[in-house]
């Protein structure tokens, strides 16, 4: 599955441009020696123990909220975002746009993506400008929808939290190996990947051993608002 995952960013890296603005990135720059923790499908049960590590380790992860997960729990949303974390989103349900395959795909997109930049704003006071469609997807009507939405498409150069073959020692194993100038690292605070709560903080002071610096998505990437800040203008990415 991370291979079919590769081949779609390596694609749209190739065929998202919008005349001379990228919308869609998985890494940070490679010559300098940061690294981003990000978190999908929350907020979940995991979520506040998350919060407590990163919050005793001193860092700042970036948080791509579910609408639905928004929805049934305001309350840790608003934490994520009052400790300041970076809020972004997930889109509404989870929808597996590689499967589907209805007349209406284009407006599904645009329903599930709106939908929840709506509720994670409500929720927690900050609009997301980063997206990170389900499961991966990367085709150009996402991007195209991202885009008409004032967001980037931000996927990930590793994550293996979601195997539940794995035992938590594998699973820190997989991401210490894969610790890398840019890295952004995929995990989830939903209840099924609780094994990361076993690894989280040594893995947060072997990055730290390293000498390498954990910062949220767009500040890996060099990227803001695009309605505010610096336009959405591209500050020397290099991948």
């Amino acid at each position: 599955m991370r291979f079919v995952f590769a081949l779609a960013m390596i694609f749209s890296f190739f065929s998202s441009g919008f005349s001379d603005e990228r919308i869609f990135y998985w890494r940070g720059d490679k010559n300098i020696k940061k690294a981003a923790l990000t978190f999908d499908d929350g907020p979940g049960n995991s979520t506040l123990k998350i919060l407590e590590i990163l919050k005793e380790k001193g860092v700042k992860a970036t948080f791509f909220m579910l609408g639905r997960q928004s929805e049934r729990n305001p309350n840790d949303s608003k934490k994520i975002a009052d400790e300041g974390h970076e809020i972004a989103t997930h889109t509404y349900g989870h929808v597996n746009f590689y499967a589907y395959k209805e007349e209406d795909k284009l407006k599904a997109i645009d329903k599930e993506l709106a939908l929840s930049l709506d509720i994670i704003e409500k929720n927690t006071g900050t609009r997301p400008f980063l997206v990170r469609f389900p499961y991966g997807y990367c085709g150009q009507d996402a991007l195209d929808i991202a885009k008409e939405n004032g967001c980037y498409a931000v996927n990930w150069t590793f994550g293996c939290d979601w195997d539940q073959n794995l035992t938590a020692e594998q699973m820190r194993d997989g991401y210490l190996k894969a610790l890398e100038n840019g890295a952004v690292f995929l995990m989830h605070d939903a209840p099924k990947n609780a094994k990361i709560l076993t690894f989280l903080a040594d893995f947060i002071d072997a990055i730290q051993k390293e000498g390498y610096e954990i910062v949220t998505v767009s500040q890996l990437l060099g990227i803001t608002n695009k309605k505010g800040g610096n336009n959405g203008k591209h500050l020397n990415i290099v991948n």
